[in-house]
């Protein structure tokens, strides 16, 4: 989930508009990329795509978190993905795309949600990308232990994380089913004085022992509300690395230690 991105000049398709039981689902095209388009639930952003180009990530979280990926999923490396949540399903593409090697799962509660991205954003199910209709944390209960070498949390209802999977129990069954040295990445929306940041923090400090933050500069100084991505692991993250990647870009983002959040609670 994320803020939505401005619209600008041009002709685009025609919006889909769907009644489902987690709310409004809307496709809204962007006029100014053809292939562009915004999924909004309840009128708030949960992901967007370029049906024209899989690899363009246009929300800022999204987008820092693809330049991330170019840290932790090296080009031409082989893994196994989690994803939790499926929206538009940008990242489970952005990875087919770029690292035909990694074999994905991704879940998404809503069966709705999951029937509007293979019918109206070139979602393909694969031998190496399997898409599941089904409750994210009894997909993590259920999982064997060190079957994947990265999680990636993004589901929401709403603005906030599922209850399930914001539990220190939950950190530690995502750390269960981690390979060694696999990582965790959540996003998570907040604002300052950052209470569900700061909570979900301890509990991957708690869980894995090495935890990073980043995002957008004034979000991680504390100016305003927004994403803070938060990864862990059970080895030592590449923090000077990937704060290098993620300096740049057209969605430049700051790394802090995650006890930063913590200390704050």
């Amino acid at each position: 989930m994320a803020r939505r991105p401005s619209r600008r000049g041009g002709r685009a398709a025609e919006p889909v508009r769907v009644e489902s039981g987690v709310g409004v689902l809307e496709l809204v095209p962007d006029r100014a990329r053809p292939g562009g388009r915004l999924l909004l639930i309840d009128g708030l952003a949960h992901g967007y795509v370029d049906l024209d180009d899989p690899t363009h990530l246009e929300l800022d979280y999204v987008a820092r978190i693809g330049a991330a990926l170019e840290v932790l999923v090296p080009r031409g490396a082989e893994a196994d993905v989690l994803h939790l949540g499926g929206g538009a399903f940008s990242l489970p593409r952005f990875l087919a795309s770029t690292r035909p090697g990694v074999r994905q799962t991704a879940v998404e509660r809503s069966g709705a949600v999951v029937k509007l991205a293979e019918r109206h954003l070139r979602l393909r199910r694969s031998e190496r990308l399997r898409v599941l209709q089904a409750d994210g944390a009894a997909i993590v209960a259920g999982a064997p232990d060190d079957t994947y070498d990265l999680v990636l949390g993004d589901a929401f209802v709403g603005t906030e994380t599922p209850a399930p999977m914001a539990t220190a129990a939950f950190a530690a069954e995502v750390a269960r089913v981690l390979r060694p040295g696999g990582r965790y990445l959540l996003n998570v929306v907040d604002q300052p004085p950052w209470p569900f940041a700061a909570e979900q923090a301890g509990f991957l400090l708690g869980a894995f022992g090495h935890a990073l933050a980043f995002g957008g500069r004034d979000v991680m100084r504390g100016r305003h509300a927004g994403n803070v991505l938060l990864l862990a692991s059970d080895a030592a993250l590449p923090r000077d690395a990937l704060a290098r990647r993620l300096a740049g870009g057209a969605h430049p983002a700051e790394v802090v230690p995650a006890a930063r959040f913590a200390d704050a609670a």
